[in-house]
């Protein structure tokens, strides 16, 4: 674990290098796929009849469920960023975490490579280490978040008997995407064990283009992502359980096995760099998964109210904590 604060970059070290601006048309890809996504959910179920189901959603109740899932979410996220920040970066505090954490959920809700380069750019500032040492920090996370989903998807596949052969079809394609998966990480974190002893590939990366961005996978040791995952498993098995009772509020039995095993691959979906606020491609998972266990405008409706409610809440913590983030990114600026 870092015991000591790097000296800050000089102006040189520090200066970006000149890039060509983004083309309009990708800026647009974003919107034009949630556009298009969404497009084809209404056409297919009638959007008169989501209207309808929305009109009967428990907002206050949903907000009673929500709230207290982003309140534990956002502790853990803080948690976890803390302990990998201490690990491989600096040895900041907890408190110094949570309140740039919570406010930078704001960013979050327009992009979330936003909050998450606002994340690495407060703790370059306070802790005065090089920003792509936290960027590189920032991606193992993220690396990890998305293998927890897969992990716990994976539990759900070898626990969940699937009934009728679409379903059948799809744990069998899970299956095999998973060994994928799972030896992509496998040898991902050999790759990065052999580069730690030995010097000719240590050095071949050091100096390739994302050298800058490797320091805390070269740095990471097994036990390093086994512990990530650990720290980061209580957020996923809390959104579960938030959805459950979500889900029964709005009248919608689903089997919690089979959150365990379809939720991370909504969440999967929603994560996808082709729509705009994760909108559009969660939606079309939530049917595409749940439609059995209700009809399809109410599992829209609940999938649209619960995605706004679970946003709400995270940004009533982020306008919460705000002002004092605020304050100290303008202390850590003077």
């Amino acid at each position: 674990m870092s015991a000591e604060l790097h000296p800050v970059p000089s102006s040189e070290e520090q200066a970006p290098q000149t890039e060509t601006a983004t083309p309009l048309w990708r800026k647009a890809i974003p919107y034009v796929g949630t556009l298009a996504i969404f497009a084809l959910i209404f056409w297919r179920i009638p959007i008169r009849q989501v209207l309808i189901a929305l009109g009967n959603v428990p907002i206050l109740s949903f907000v009673g469920v929500f709230l207290p899932f982003s309140i534990f979410y956002w502790l853990v996220d803080s948690y976890c960023l803390t302990w990998v920040t201490r690990r491989f970066n600096a040895p900041l505090a907890y408190t110094d975490i949570i309140p740039i954490r919570a406010s930078m959920y704001l960013l979050s809700l327009i992009n979330t490579n936003l909050g998450q380069g606002g994340v690495a750019y407060y703790i370059h500032r306070k802790a005065r280490i090089p920003f792509l040492e936290v960027l590189s920090s920032i991606l193992f996370i993220a690396l990890l978040e998305v293998y927890q989903l897969f992990l716990f998807s994976t539990l759900g596949v070898i626990f969940y008997n699937p009934a009728g052969g679409a379903q059948i079809e799809i744990v069998r394609i899970l299956r095999v995407a998973y060994i994928v998966a799972w030896a992509a990480l496998f040898g991902f974190m050999t790759f990065f064990a052999a580069a730690r002893g030995r010097e000719s590939i240590r050095f071949g990366i050091v100096n390739s283009r994302v050298g800058a961005i490797a320091g805390t996978f070269m740095a990471a040791r097994p036990i390093d992502y086994f512990v990530v995952l650990a720290i980061k498993a209580p957020s996923f098995l809390g959104s579960v359980v938030a959805q459950y009772f979500a889900l029964s509020l709005f009248g919608i039995a689903i089997p919690f096995v089979k959150l365990i095993l379809f939720l991370p691959l909504v969440f999967l979906a929603a994560a996808l760099p082709i729509a705009v606020a994760h909108l559009g491609t969660s939606q079309a998972a939530w049917v595409l998964f749940f439609s059995g266990n209700a009809p399809e405008p109410a599992i829209l409706a609940y999938s649209l109210a619960a995605h706004f409610t679970f946003m709400f809440c995270n940004g009533l913590i982020g306008l919460f904590f705000l002002p004092r983030a605020s304050r100290e990114l303008t202390a850590i600026r003077s």
